[in-house]
C-alpha cells in the first residue's frame, strides 16, 4: 500500500524550507544520492520505492544497505512518486533524511573552512558544496542569507556532498565570524581588488576562504574582518568569474597537496 494522503502532504511539504525545519527532515531523490545518504551514519529514516524501481538493477544494493541499517523500505505508487518528485522524470526512489542537530556549535570549526556569503542561486550553492567536497574541505559555513542548503536543487547539485563534511552549518554572519575568531583561523576573502592568488604566501591548512554573492561579492559584515584579500587575475574581457568556478580555482591554489 502506498503512502496515505496525510503522508503525501508531509512528503510534499519537505520541498519547502519552513517545513523542512519544522520536521527536521529533507528528501533525497535518485539512486546515487540515496546511496550516499544510506552510507552516512544515521541520516536516513526510511526509503520509498516504486515497484518499477524495485525491478531495476540499482535496487538490490540500496535494499542491502537499508537492511544493514535497519531502515524500512516502503512502497510508493508511480503517480505518488511524481507528486513528491522535484524532477520531471523521477527514478522512483526517495530517502527521507534527518537534518543534522540544530545549533550554532560551541566547538570551534575545524580548518580549512569554506565560507559561502549570501549565495543566492541554488545551483551555484550546490556546485560550491560539491567543489568543497572534491578538495577535501572538512568545514563549510553558509551565511543564512544564502539559498537554503537543503533545498532540492542544492541537494541535487551537491551530488552527495551534504553527507561528507565534518561540519556543514547555515548561520547568521556574526556567528560564523565568531566561530572563525574563536579558532584563530585567518580569513581569506575573494575580492576583485585583492592580491593575485599566485603571490599568496603559504598558509598551510589553517584558513577560511570566503566567497560572496554572485552580483555583489562579499557582504559588508564580512569584508571588514578579512585578514587577506585575494583575486584571480584574468586575461580576457569578462567582468568576473562564476562564483563556483572562482572557488574551485582558489581552493586548488590553497589546498596543500
Amino acid at each position: 500500500m502506498g503512502p496515505s494522503s496525510t503522508d503525501l502532504k508531509y512528503l510534499r511539504s519537505l520541498s519547502v524550507k519552513k517545513y523542512r525545519r519544522l520536521h527536521g527532515r529533507f528528501l533525497v531523490e535518485g539512486s546515487r544520492l540515496v546511496e550516499e545518504a544510506l552510507q552516512a551514519a544515521d541520516r536516513v529514516e526510511e526509503l520509498l520505492c516504486t515497484e518499477k524501481y524495485k525491478r531495476s538493477k540499482h535496487f538490490e544494493k540500496l535494499n542491502s544497505l537499508a537492511v544493514k541499517g535497519a531502515i524500512p523500505v516502503r512502497d510508493i505508487r508511480q503517480v505518488q512518486a511524481g507528486q513528491i518528485s522535484a524532477t520531471r522524470h523521477t527514478q522512483g526512489v526517495f530517502a527521507v533524511c534527518r537534518l543534522p542537530a540544530a545549533g550554532i556549535g560551541e566547538q570551534a570549526s575545524k580548518p580549512p573552512v569554506l565560507v559561502l556569503d549570501s549565495i543566492a542561486d541554488p545551483g551555484n550553492l550546490g556546485t560550491l558544496l560539491r567543489t568543497a567536497d572534491w578538495f577535501g574541505v572538512p568545514t563549510v559555513l553558509v551565511v543564512d542569507t544564502s539559498a537554503d542548503i537543503y533545498s532540492p536543487k542544492v541537494v541535487r547539485g551537491a551530488m552527495g556532498a551534504h553527507f561528507h563534511f565534518k561540519e556543514l552549518q547555515q548561520l547568521p554572519v556574526d556567528l560564523i565570524i565568531g566561530k572563525l575568531r574563536q579558532a584563530d583561523i585567518p580569513i581569506i576573502g575573494a575580492m576583485l581588488d585583492g592580491e593575485p592568488i599566485g603571490k599568496l604566501p603559504s598558509v598551510g591548512n589553517k584558513w577560511a576562504l570566503v566567497v560572496g554573492n554572485e552580483a555583489q561579492g562579499i557582504g559588508p559584515a564580512m569584508e571588514p574582518v578579512l585578514d587577506i584579500r585575494v583575486t584571480i587575475q584574468g586575461r580576457g574581457q569578462a567582468e568576473s568569474l562564476n562564483v563556483a568556478v572562482a572557488a574551485g580555482i582558489l581552493l586548488q591554489a590553497l589546498c596543500p597537496d
